[in-house]
């Protein structure tokens, strides 16, 4: 299949649309009358990842560029939030929950863009990995933020839950240089979603909120920027499920 920007796939209950969540038009495609009850998402950092740990030294399994992760000021970077916060809140699901995975060093600007975009920040969750990332920082991090929050209100599905998440890291992957365990990304869908939910990520990259949601029967409306990735996406969730995606007309 070929995949071209402005088009939307249809994953068995899930869909992708390939683009830029900037795109109100592609936004409203995609979601429709739907209501999502979690926006579960992995924005781009602004620290140019792959750059930076290929300039150090580390052989990456996955040197493909992220699109949007060139470096931003703190300002630049909380505009950046503050806008695609703002595109999706229209389709929130009147309780939400709202999962934006980020780096101690742009998680204050992201803060300011949830509140002024009128989110609520409520916690940082912490992702403890199972090993450190190798960098320039005199501490080498071992753990990714997670900002939580939600739109209105939110209803929280499970027993109490710890704010130290671990998880092991991937060592490595062929997919995505940044990929989220699948596992991490199940446990936080269960905390705040029914079976038959919608679950939102504007940057799917490839494609682990939408395989969490299909092992757990909720529903991903999805975006990716990059046509490659989106590639990535579709086989990846056909391996998965042993069926085809198609190209919806829409």
């Amino acid at each position: 299949m070929e995949i071209k920007t402005n088009q939307i796939y249809q994953l068995g209950d899930h869909l992708l649309a390939c683009g830029s969540i900037m795109d109100k038009d592609l936004l409203k495609r995609l979601v429709g009358k739907e209501k999502i009850s979690c926006i579960l998402s992995d924005p781009p950092y602004a620290v140019e990842v792959t750059k930076s740990k290929s300039s150090f030294g580390c052989k990456l399994s996955c040197n493909k560029e992220i699109l949007n992760d060139h470096i931003q000021s703190d300002e630049e970077y909380r505009k950046f939030s503050k806008e695609w916060l703002e595109n999706i809140k229209p389709y929130l699901n009147k309780k939400n929950s709202v999962y934006i995975f980020n780096s101690d060093r742009m998680i204050f600007s992201l803060r300011e863009a949830m509140v002024e975009a009128g989110y609520k920040f409520a916690q940082m969750l912490i992702w403890i990995k199972s090993h450190c990332v190798i960098g320039r920082m005199d501490y080498l991090p071992q753990h990714e933020l997670i900002a939580y929050g939600w739109h209105g209100s939110h209803e929280f599905k499970r027993s109490k839950d710890k704010s130290l998440l671990f998880c092991p890291k991937p060592s490595k992957s062929k997919l995505h240089s940044t990929m989220k365990p699948v596992a991490l990304l199940r446990n936080i869908v269960l905390n705040s979603t029914d079976i038959g939910d919608y679950v939102f990520d504007g940057f799917l990259g490839s494609g682990s909120v939408l395989i969490a949601c299909e092992h757990l029967k909720r529903k991903c409306l999805a975006v990716e920027i990059d046509e490659g990735y989106c590639d990535i996406i579709i086989r990846r969730w056909e391996k998965v499920s042993n069926k085809k995606a198609k190209l919806l007309n829409i």
